[in-house]
């Protein structure tokens, strides 16, 4: 019996020694045989396991010559969803240059073509705001209209009719629904008449600004004035033609065209001295608008809508963005040179290629030619920013200040906490990420980030309570990804 003995712990021991063998072996080879794995169900036309396989793979950073272009192949060939879609950019965005790269920047660019051929004559390019895609992603989106006294009703039903006539417009993909409170659009009426002779002819008669707070879109507002520049009511047919494009920015789409049909002609919103009868959206707005909305958000209120299409395939890099929006603005600025928004969004085209005197420059002039506390404080908001990026952090906490004076918000709480951390002022750090937490229980972002300032001071028992209070607080986020790097402060 002690030979069978001795056999069995032989064996259990052999086994134990194949079984490191074969872990360390997988682990070290394990890009390859993920690989190997897409390669076989491939060649099944299982498409959807191989990929899964192949991505694995790429993520363990495999970055074989003959992977990639398997890996790329196979995205071309099987359905070519948003996450496939994605992958192809990553691949053509990296820095290997390569066949596979090849293939994906050849395969993207028709992509492109297909989809503008689909969609012809519209003005895509010019939706971006910051060089991100923002929309409503859930059904209805809901509205408000703010009739003071002083409001006719003809005036506020001139309204109603023109997201009637957007609804219409864009077939089944957009419904809206009027509501009392808490709307996605909150409609509001301004009656300042223009008296300064420098504005001449030229004046904002209607606005809208969205409220983001860290990629979340919280709300739309959108202003209308209802007197002309010579003092008198605007007629309901004017505020109609007005309010159709401002509900086009309130969907999201924060940029003009160039064409004078469409209802987003850069100046339709600047000046109405004609008289004329209700505008008709167009041919190029409605194939823009459901082209528009079939591409996924970067920021959004919800993750509801189906989408068809990343950013990248539709609407370009960053570089040809960027290109469009500063073509936009500039064109913009020379029909309308007193209106601010013009250099607001020149400055940010500015900043996105790190430009930023030029930057201020032109956020110094909206400031100047800002007749509104929202287009104050957003350029007040970005001049902060700015002195951010170029150091000068003393006046970034300035403009923050001013901007508050006019109109609080996370993102400048945000922005001072990040100023502070440049600064090492941990005290006033914590101090802005802990008023954000407190006051936003199931932010992440702000229980991560003021760990994160307690961490890399040492604190660890006290980075370690946060997460741990967050969790608490919010379980269905306790295997978020973003915790990945505190596990060792979770156990």
């Amino acid at each position: 019996m002690l030979w069978k003995n001795n056999w069995a712990k032989t064996s259990i021991i052999v086994l134990l020694a194949l079984l490191a063998i074969f872990i360390e072996v997988f682990f070290l080879y394990k890009a390859d045989i993920y690989s190997a794995l897409g390669s076989f169900y491939t060649k099944r036309d299982n498409y959807q396991t191989a990929q899964k396989y192949y991505e694995k793979s790429y993520r363990l950073g495999n970055n074989k010559k003959e992977f990639r272009e398997n890996y790329v192949n196979l995205l071309i060939n099987s359905p070519l969803t948003l996450d496939a879609q994605q992958r192809l950019v990553d691949i053509a965005e990296d820095n290997i240059k390569d066949s596979a790269q090849e293939s994906a920047k050849y395969f993207l660019f028709n992509l492109k073509r297909e989809i503008h051929n689909k969609y012809p004559e519209n003005y895509i390019q010019q939706a971006p705001y910051n060089q991100k895609i923002v929309h409503w992603g859930k059904l209805p989106i809901t509205y408000s209209i703010k009739q003071t006294k002083d409001v006719p009703d003809e005036i506020a039903l001139a309204v109603n009719d023109a997201f009637d006539a957007w609804e219409r417009a864009s077939s089944v993909r957009i419904r809206f629904e009027k509501v009392n409170i808490n709307p996605d659009i909150s409609v509001s009426f301004t009656g300042y008449k223009i008296d300064n002779p420098k504005y001449g002819q030229k004046y904002v008669i209607a606005y809208t600004v969205p409220d983001i707070t860290q990629n979340k879109l919280n709300k739309m507002n959108m202003v209308l004035n209802i007197y002309s520049v010579d003092g008198s009511l605007f007629t309901p047919d004017q505020i109609y033609n007005t309010a159709l494009h401002e509900i086009f920015h309130a969907l999201g789409f924060m940029g003009h065209c160039e064409d004078k049909n469409s209802i987003m002609y850069m100046t339709h919103n600047d000046n109405y001295s004609d008289t004329g009868n209700r505008k008709e959206i167009s041919e190029n707005d409605k194939s823009t608008l459901e082209l528009f909305y079939k591409i996924k958000p970067d920021i959004t209120n919800a993750e509801e809508l189906k989408y068809e299409y990343i950013p990248y395939p539709v609407i370009g890099d960053n570089a040809e963005v960027n290109y469009a929006k500063a073509d936009e603005a500039r064109s913009y600025i020379r029909k309308a040179p007193t209106i601010p928004a013009g250099y607001i969004d020149l400055a940010q085209t500015y900043m996105n290629n790190k430009n930023y005197m030029a930057a201020s420059a032109n956020l110094e002039k909206a400031l100047r030619l800002a007749g509104n506390d929202e287009t104050r404080a957003l350029a007040l908001y970005n001049l902060a920013v700015v002195n951010y990026y170029q150091e000068n952090y003393e006046l970034a906490l300035f403009y923050i200040e001013k901007a508050q004076e006019i109109k609080d918000g996370e993102d400048l709480h945000i922005l001072s906490a990040e100023v502070y951390k440049k600064q090492k002022n941990w005290n006033k750090c914590i101090s802005e990420y802990s008023n954000l937490l407190n006051s936003n229980p199931n932010k992440i972002d702000y229980a991560i980030n003021l760990a994160n300032i307690y961490f890399n001071n040492r604190n660890y028992l006290k980075a370690r309570k946060i997460l741990k209070d967050y969790i608490k607080n919010n379980p269905q986020d306790k295997n978020n990804k973003k915790f990945a790097p505190y596990k060792i402060l979770l156990f």
